[in-house]
């Protein structure tokens, strides 16, 4: 056999780097380290692969060990950029004097050209340091505005702080520069789907897909936005099509199992919902006790724990009754605020902030997997509420809202809540609760209904709003320091308006009646194309038309509230009469 030729050192090297890329993708950043180690086990010199290695070792958190490979870097090359990068290690491990002098040492190599910044701009992004990235980008284009490389690096970077519109006009300047480029079509679509322009941001996907038909991460995000545009059967689809590229890739599994929730595939949708254990949740270590996977539970202790917010806490603990009634004694551990409520579920144990590590247990399960063990199917669910409060703090919490809400016997006391959780931490979370809250001034046309009182239910700093605003609220969450306290208040209201938050899932599970205002791309337990959910029986979902468009539901809902507040008066003379009778 006539031996090949071996690949020239640029070959591999440019394999390697592509390869990495690859890997950095999926953040599989152990696998890159150990793909560059291969490499340099036989080109132990070569200062690309050098800083790879570096790279890698940042991403795993490791800034000691990035070192050693930098000092190569630094021997075997001139090039600037290494000495920043070398800079930045010794000072992450906090060796300031050395990082200084390394600092100095790169600048005065550092040309003071587009191209520079732009180097050093890619070397910190590469490793983690947004900010600094952000900087040598801004710098770059100060001295070559318009360039369609700088314009996509720095809008991408943008992306994941606040200034939102500034990334989304520099990724389509690099659209329009790059036309040929799929990752700045991917980029930009990411950006046009944090300002709610979901059908501008598919056609952007479908852009970088016709340029590159098996990029991972745009068959991700068309199966993602897909979702978001209510076609979730579609999104089930795409979202298979990218597992074919890419088996058992977590992200775009989960996905999938919000497509299949959303779709009411439910068999099929809990156990793919398992797979956010590989994505975006942190299976418990610290339980002694193993998972329950549906094991006999005859005479066995089980803890149920929440894991995620307060709203699918809130939907799910109605599942620890399924749980007793297989013969466990059922404990819950749940955040302070939800820990008393859930103490008077029925055939709950008992409920804790915390269990001492005396505790023991036979088995554990999360409360959000209790639906794929148990063969939930929503429909078939009870109608009958699942929360309470004790009947002394009900009616006291009644009272309190009746007297600050001073309504009339015919009047109709209204709950508000009008705003999420911000969570400015996570971009999505922060984009998709910007889709979701408005503000209290918004729902100003509930207010010239007559006949109506209404109470405020807000938390958090939305409720600031209650300062400034003309309109006649009162503030019904004075004095509230969990959610037992909220549940008794809402015994004082004969209706709760709400955005998709975790108000809205108490009153549900407490079967009061609530008008719910939903985002264009509503949640997958919402699903889509109804009015109704039979997760709560007294629910009903106003949901938008239009993305980012809420005239049309606020118009909706002040119809519906002026033929409520109609009937009021009929209800009080009914009620009046049923008291004197008894």
């Amino acid at each position: 056999m006539t031996p090949q030729p071996a690949l020239s050192v640029h070959t591999e090297r440019d394999a390697i780097i592509a390869r990495c890329r690859k890997l950095e993708l999926v953040e599989d950043f152990a696998g890159m380290r150990r793909e560059v180690l291969r490499y340099l086990a036989h080109t132990p010199d070569d200062a690309i692969a050098l800083s790879l290695l570096a790279r890698a070792h940042f991403r795993l958190g490791h800034p000691v060990r990035a070192l050693a490979p930098l000092v190569r870097c630094c021997r075997h090359s001139e090039h600037f950029v290494f000495r920043l990068l070398y800079a930045h290690a010794l000072s992450r491990v906090g060796r300031a004097e050395e990082a200084l002098a390394q600092l100095e040492n790169g600048a005065r190599r550092m040309p003071e050209t587009s191209l520079s910044f732009f180097t050093a701009g890619v070397a910190f992004e590469g490793i983690g340091e947004t900010e600094r990235a952000i900087r040598f980008y801004t710098r770059s284009l100060e001295l070559e505005p318009g360039e369609p490389s700088v314009c996509h690096r720095l809008g991408r970077l943008l992306l994941a702080t606040s200034q939102t519109q500034r990334a989304l006009d520099l990724l389509l300047c690099a659209a329009k520069g790059s036309p040929d480029n799929p990752n700045c079509h991917l980029d930009l679509s990411v950006g046009l789907e944090l300002v709610g322009r979901f059908e501008e941001a598919l056609s952007a996907v479908e852009k970088a897909l016709t340029l590159e038909p098996d990029n991972l991460v745009a068959l991700h995000n068309r199966s993602h936005l897909l979702i978001l545009l209510n076609r979730s059967v579609d999104a089930v689809a795409a979202a298979e099509a990218a597992l074919r590229v890419q088996p058992a890739y977590p992200k775009t599994e989960f996905t999938r199992a919000m497509a299949l929730l959303k779709s009411r595939q439910w068999e099929r949708g809990w156990e793919a919902y398992e797979s956010r254990w590989r994505y975006c949740q942190t299976p418990r270590t610290d339980i002694p006790a193993p998972l329950w996977t549906g094991e006999d539970l005859h005479g066995r202790r089980i803890l149920l724990h929440t894991e995620q917010g307060l709203g699918d806490s809130l939907q799910f603990i109605r599942f620890a009754t399924s749980v007793a009634a297989l013969g466990a004694h059922v404990s819950v551990e749940a955040p302070p605020q939800l820990r008393r409520l859930f103490q008077h579920v029925k055939d709950v144990a008992e409920a804790a902030s915390f269990f001492p590590t005396t505790a023991t247990f036979d088995y554990h399960c999360p409360l959000a997997s209790l639906p794929y063990r148990l063969g939930v199917i929503p429909e078939r669910l009870s109608r009958e509420p699942y929360l309470s409060v004790p009947a002394s703090e009900a009616e006291a919490g009644k009272q309190f809202v009746r007297e600050l809400a001073k309504p009339r016997a015919e009047d109709l006391v209204v709950g508000l809540v009008w705003s999420g959780n911000p969570r400015p931490y996570k971009v999505r979370s922060h984009a998709m609760d910007r889709r979701r809250s408005i503000s209290l001034d918004d729902l100003a046309p509930l207010f010239s209904v007559a006949g109506v009182r209404f109470v405020s239910f807000q938390m958090g700093e939305a409720a600031r709003q209650l300062q400034t605003t003309r309109l006649p609220v009162v503030n019904g969450m004075v004095g509230v320091r969990d959610f037992e306290d909220t549940t008794a208040r809402l015994m004082g209201v004969d209706l709760l308006i709400s955005v998709d938050t975790s108000v809205a899932h108490l009153a549900g599970g407490l079967g009061l009646p609530v008008w719910m205002l939903s985002r264009f791309d509503g949640c997958w337990r919402w699903m889509e194309e109804r009015d109704d959910t039979p997760w709560y029986p007294t629910l009903r979902i106003f949901r938008q038309s239009v993305p980012g468009e809420w005239s049309d539901v606020i118009d909706a809902l002040r119809a519906q509230l002026v033929k409520r507040a109609a009937r009021q008066p009929e209800k009080a003379a009914k009620s009046r009469t049923l008291m004197s009778v008894t």
